[in-house]
């Protein structure tokens, strides 16, 4: 009895941690940047009853403080009741949120919304830009992808993506490259989920009489190219002249003419004196 006393102080308690976030390989990652970069360094993924959320880590080349990341996430279902902090919930996008969110990821910053309409393959999106101290350029993006139809029984989900992301040499122009070309790899596999919505219908010239094709570069691909309006002749008026003097006939020198002889038989009269 008194080892088994000993054995049971001398055993160990379970080790916990306080965070509920895991990291989980690169493979994993719920959105892929372009070809060319920035790579994914790290996946930071946190589980919850309805849908996942990530902390996606990109390679930075900045001065600035902060890591640069997407952060993404996956709903599945809404309506989900819980009565535990297990369930994801997506905040609207509004002024006061996403000022708060870029004073978080990037401190210090006097970020600029842009109020240019951009967009991806996923939809519209914003962004805001800035720039560090150290001459720094740095982009804050967001967007949310979901149905743009309302869904009448269930609802069909909703990905909502953050990026933060600061570069020492890049254009403003290059980052947005990421925004532009980022794919999401991942889906559930309810039939519920489609925060996509409908695919776009096939284009009404596709295959009809009358409407051709060009390709890229050549065309808009549904009419022929119009032709480029005529070039306006431009008249310029004549530059100012003095009337010019009309030619003179050379003078040309008369013959000179033979005196008459008088005619033979008959007498010479005597010119008047």
């Amino acid at each position: 009895m008194a080892a088994a006393l000993l054995a049971g102080c001398s055993t160990q308690s379970e080790l916990r941690f306080a965070t509920l976030m895991s990291e989980v390989p690169a493979t994993k990652a719920l959105i892929l940047p372009p070809p060319g970069g920035p790579a994914v360094v790290a996946v930071l993924q946190r589980t919850y009853k309805n849908g996942i959320t990530q902390e996606i880590a990109l390679s930075t080349a900045s001065t600035t403080s902060g890591q640069n990341a997407f952060f993404v996430s996956f709903v599945n279902d809404l309506e989900v009741p819980s009565e535990i902090d297990d369930v994801l919930k997506v905040r609207r996008i509004t002024p006061d949120r996403l000022q708060s969110e870029m004073e978080s990821r990037l401190s210090g910053l006097d970020m600029r919304t842009s109020l240019y309409y951009v967009q991806n393959k996923y939809g519209p999106f914003g962004f805001a830009t800035g720039r560090s101290g150290t001459g720094d350029t740095c982009l804050y993006a967001w967007q949310e992808i979901e149905p743009n139809k309302p869904a009448i029984l269930t609802p069909a989900g909703i990905i909502s993506v953050r990026l933060r992301l600061c570069d020492a040499d890049a254009t403003e122009e290059q980052l947005l490259r990421t925004m532009y070309a980022f794919t999401i790899s991942a889906y559930f596999s309810s039939m519920d989920w489609n925060p996509f919505g409908e695919p776009p219908p096939v284009p009404s010239q596709l295959g009809a009489i009358d409407a051709p094709s060009f390709p890229v570069g050549m065309g808009t691909g549904a009419n022929p190219p119009a032709p480029s309006p005529p070039a306006r002749a431009i008249v310029r008026p004549a530059p100012h002249r003095a009337p010019a003097r009309p030619l003179e006939a050379p003078v040309v020198p008369a013959a000179p003419v033979e005196p008459r002889r008088p005619l033979e038989g008959y007498p010479v009269v005597p010119p008047p004196s």
